[in-house]
């Protein structure tokens, strides 16, 4: 696994809130005959009951890229019981692919009425439907929904930055609160700017990390900047001191492989692990020490993969006991006792 220091290339973990993403069956399926090897969604043997249809449309959707025959059955999961929230849900992303974003704001609007809770379906319902109503235009609908979403949590970037651009669309009309719109736009901006930093120097754990954010940080940024607002040149942050951490804490183990700890070798890189453990210490906020051991434990766990697929191909032309194969084994023992000291 190759690690780089630039900003662009900041970890590898996702776990945003994705538009349509909640899409799951409910139901127990068997795999049908004619569905894709690709396709991981089962397709149900019988169409009787709710869940059979849920789990048919999730399979039209994702197996046979049909939205339109998906509509129909989740259309008729609503037929059946027309007071479960979660098929209107799933026809509402359903028509939203099909981009019926009138029809898709309603089965939202559905969903939230009359949800219960028991599937949790109505946060990603608002979510969704400020989507929708952006398609759709009416950008303080819109806002509205945004703010539902940042009500329920406070910390998605993305709810500001999304909000931010229905303020700034609005504040770039010719009207007596244009001034004032902007003011709420560049308002969100910064509270994204901000969340989504944060995202990338682990703030909230290793999930949100995600090299996406840095794109949309990049976004925020942007607009910003297109509003007149001065934004601080990127410098180094805590997710770059984690990166190298991770990087020096898996090469250190590998040469621990055929060094012994006193060699001059090993001494550098403890140095540099000295320097950059106390440069995290003086980042603000504070990291969790959890999100510097997995990131530690992911990288090393990478590297033993590296290993695995490496080793099988050796173990084809060369005895076990071969020195490339023995020095493999060495450090993949190595990595696995650095897995072992940083386990949360």
């Amino acid at each position: 696994m190759k690690f780089a220091f630039s900003i662009s290339s900041l970890l590898a973990y996702a776990s945003s809130i994705l538009l349509l993403s909640f899409s799951l069956p409910l139901v127990v399926q068997i795999l049908a005959s004619n569905a894709s090897t690709e396709c991981q969604t089962l397709k149900p043997p019988y169409l009787n009951t709710v869940n059979d249809f849920i789990g048919m449309g999730h399979f039209q959707e994702d197996c046979q890229k049909d939205s339109l025959a998906a509509v129909s059955s989740f259309t008729e999961a609503i037929r059946l019981n027309p007071k479960a929230e979660e098929p209107y849900y799933h026809r509402a992303n359903a028509y939203y692919k099909l981009g019926n974003y009138k029809a898709a704001v309603e089965d939202y609007t559905e969903v939230i009425r009359q949800n219960t809770g028991r599937f949790g379906f109505s946060s990603p319902a608002y979510w969704n439907r400020a989507r929708a109503y952006e398609k759709l235009g009416e950008k303080q609908k819109a806002i509205s929904d945004w703010t539902q979403v940042i009500s329920e949590s406070a910390s998605s970037a993305e709810a500001y930055f999304f909000r931010g651009n229905m303020y700034r669309d609005l504040g770039n009309k010719e009207s007596a609160i244009s001034e004032a719109q902007r003011g709420y736009a560049i308002a969100d901006y910064k509270a994204a700017e901000k969340l989504f930093q944060q995202y990338l120097d682990g703030v909230f754990g290793t999930g949100m990390m995600n090299p996406e954010n840095q794109k949309m940080l990049d976004k925020v940024r942007n607009e910003l900047s297109n509003m007149g607002i001065d934004t601080p040149a990127p410098q180094i942050t805590a997710g770059l001191i984690l990166q190298s951490i991770a990087k020096i804490e898996v090469e250190r183990a590998l040469n621990l492989a055929r060094l012994k700890p006193q060699h001059p070798t090993i001494q550098h890189f403890d140095a540099q692990l000295q320097d950059l453990y106390k440069q995290l210490a003086n980042t603000q906020p504070q990291v969790d020490k959890g999100v510097v051991k997995n990131l530690i434990s992911n990288a090393a766990y990478q590297k033993i993969e590296d290993f695995e697929r490496e080793r099988s191909q050796l173990i084809k032309k060369f005895t076990p006991d071969h020195p490339e194969i023995t020095l493999i084994n060495n450090q993949t023992n190595e990595l696995e006792a650095l897995i072992r000291r940083n386990r949360v």
